[in-house]
């Protein structure tokens, strides 16, 4: 039986590695299912101004009538959610908050004891749609996907998704050798399929990941791409002996991927 999957391109570049992660997601989930991909850069979508006229005056509808209603019909039937976006300053880019940010007009104002503690609004509707976030980094190190993942996770329980799993791919600078990245678009597509069996595993997680060259080598070749001609070539350089060498040994204090 097909399912509906909302997806959400969130980088503002053309062609960009989160993008080709979450089309490699899409393929791992079969070809059967609905699949309604938005761009939010590319469209109209204007800020919540938190206004609250859909709890006081419109009951249920936002004061904007904009591009997010297209994305609200699809996630109103959607089985699935796939929000793609690089890592800005730590967080989701703007466009893609933007987004986010409007989900605003399906809550309640009622408090209430939250069903894990705390306190939380009601949700209308009854979608827990399986939402996966699938993000790349700058920096080599997992530990700056850390205030995402929290916040996602945060997201998640508020507006009662089903937290299907998290596709994190670190040294996203290393993604133009595609000898570096073939394996780890494999396993995405991996990702997905298990994804349409309930979740992304721990291991398909980790295995995504892990580091394709020493980190002071990523540095070397990120900073050498920004000096000249020259520069380019030590950057191919070291891309180059990555590919022939055995797995990059971690750092002593870094874990494939911290469960938080």
């Amino acid at each position: 039986m097909s399912k509906v999957i909302l997806a959400i391109s969130g980088s503002p570049r053309q062609k960009s590695l989160t993008e080709k992660m979450l089309d490699r997601c899409i393929e791992g989930l079969g070809e059967e299912n609905k699949v309604y991909k938005f761009y939010p850069d590319k469209m109209n979508i204007e800020p919540c101004k938190g206004c609250m006229s859909c709890w006081k005056k419109n009951k249920g509808k936002c004061i904007h009538n904009d591009d997010f209603k297209k994305i609200l019909q699809v996630y109103m039937r959607a089985d699935y959610l796939l929000l793609a976006a690089p890592l800005y300053f730590s967080l989701f880019p703007g466009p893609l908050k933007n987004v986010i940010d409007r989900f605003f007009v399906l809550i309640d104002p009622e408090q209430r004891a939250g069903r894990e503690g705390g306190t939380e609004h009601p949700v209308k509707g009854d979608r827990h749609p399986k939402t996966v976030l699938i993000s790349s980094c700058g920096f080599p190190e997992i530990e700056n996907f850390d205030l995402l993942r929290l916040f996602f996770r945060k997201l998640c329980k508020g507006m009662h998704w089903e937290h299907s799993g998290e596709i994190l791919i670190p040294g996203a600078g290393a993604a133009g050798t595609s000898k570096l990245f073939n394996r780890k678009f494999e396993l995405i597509k991996i990702a997905g399929a298990e994804l349409l069996e309930g979740s992304v595993s721990k291991e398909t997680t980790a295995a995504v990941a892990r580091p394709v060259m020493s980190d002071s080598d990523y540095r070397s070749m990120c900073t050498a791409k920004f000096k000249g001609r020259l520069g380019k070539v030590k950057a191919a350089f070291i891309a180059i002996k990555a590919a022939y060498m055995k797995k990059p040994k971690m750092h002593r204090d870094r874990q494939p991927l911290l469960e938080k």
